[in-house]
């Protein structure tokens, strides 16, 4: 770590810890019950009992982390989320959280649900000070470098990233939320869309074409499997499409693999489909492949089969994104 990250984390961390003692002095001093829970570790020692009975008394309970045994609240209300990922399953378990990072407020279909939701700040160095603002009772993050100062300020919940599939995810943050029943009524509601969606679409997925998922970046290409967002999760693995072997063998083990122009014929020309996402600012990438014969020859160029999706909005692989990408995806494979 860098001598700037490190000054960076001991300020963030000398921050929380000054503002959570002074807000909770003030509490004490207005005699209201102190709100702050107390992890087990800090406590003091008490029979099982006693400590049963405050942890009913104060609606908390014990939550298995990847950090260890934490106490979080039985139902959390007040939750920030300071990474993207996490943000759609929290919503899908029925909570809008009252902090995100920005990269979310991008996505077309998050902006229904984030009236009114603070921007905490960049998810590799969130905003210490005004999620301390937000008095938050539940904080969820996969930034090890910024945990031990959330956890300062409020339970703070560490799932690493890619821990869990996206059906899983939302499962286990259902619970850590106290709402499985909101995560697993999602879960069934998703699931009759994606059926609605094979119906329409039976008749390409019996057909057996193939599907392969690219980026052209401002100097870089780089081909997707199934676990690294963009569209791959509904393509492969909901609507059961598959893609040409030499992608599996290549991306999907990963999640994704770069890409040359001179193998795009290799990798994405067996391919029916194409869905390609563009990261290329100044577009000069994007006009020297699609202006060389390399790419005017693939099969599914030549066929008018390539859906150039929304990078924000195919970025992510959470139950909102999911759906939205879901309604995308079949009208496209409908029309071709």
């Amino acid at each position: 770590m860098n001598s700037r990250r490190k000054g960076w984390m001991i300020a963030g961390m000398l921050l929380a810890v000054v503002l959570l003692i002074s807000a909770c002095g003030g509490k004490k001093e207005n005699g209201a019950a102190e709100s702050q829970p107390v992890s087990a570790s800090a406590a003091p020692s008490a029979s099982p009992s006693a400590e049963a009975s405050e942890s009913a008394n104060s609606g908390m309970r014990d939550y298995e982390s990847a950090k260890g045994v934490i106490q979080i609240p039985a139902k959390a209300e007040r939750v920030v989320v300071t990474v993207p990922d996490y943000v759609g399953d929290v919503i899908a378990a029925g909570v809008t959280p009252i902090g995100a990072p920005p990269m979310v407020f991008q996505a077309s279909y998050y902006k229904e649900y984030l009236n009114g939701v603070e921007n905490i700040g960049d998810d590799a160095g969130p905003a210490l000070e005004k999620i301390v603002a937000l008095q938050p009772d539940l904080i969820i993050t996969y930034n090890d470098e910024a945990y031990e100062a959330l956890s300062k300020v409020a339970p703070t919940v560490f799932i690493p990233y890619g821990q869990y599939a996206y059906r899983e995810r939302l499962q286990e943050i259902g619970r850590i939320l106290g709402r499985e029943s909101e995560a697993n009524a999602w879960l069934d509601t998703f699931d009759k869309a994606v059926a609605e969606k094979k119906e329409l679409l039976a008749d390409v997925i019996a057909s057996g074409k193939t599907v392969a998922i690219f980026e052209i970046w401002e100097k870089e290409l780089y081909l997707y499997g199934k676990s690294f967002g963009r569209g791959g999760a509904i393509l492969y693995d909901e609507l059961g499409l598959k893609a040409p072997q030499k992608v599996v063998n290549a991306a999907f083990e990963n999640g994704w693999a770069p890409l040359s122009l001179e193998s795009i014929p290799e990798y994405l020309g067996e391919a029916d489909y194409l869905f390609r996402g563009l990261r290329d600012p100044s577009g000069k990438n994007q006009a020297s492949i699609e202006s060389s014969k390399i790419w005017k020859d693939v099969k599914a160029v030549q066929a008018g089969a390539v859906y150039d999706y929304n990078v924000d909005d195919f970025y992510f692989q959470d139950p909102i994104a999911l759906k939205s990408q879901l309604e995308g995806i079949a009208e496209f494979l409908q029309k071709h």
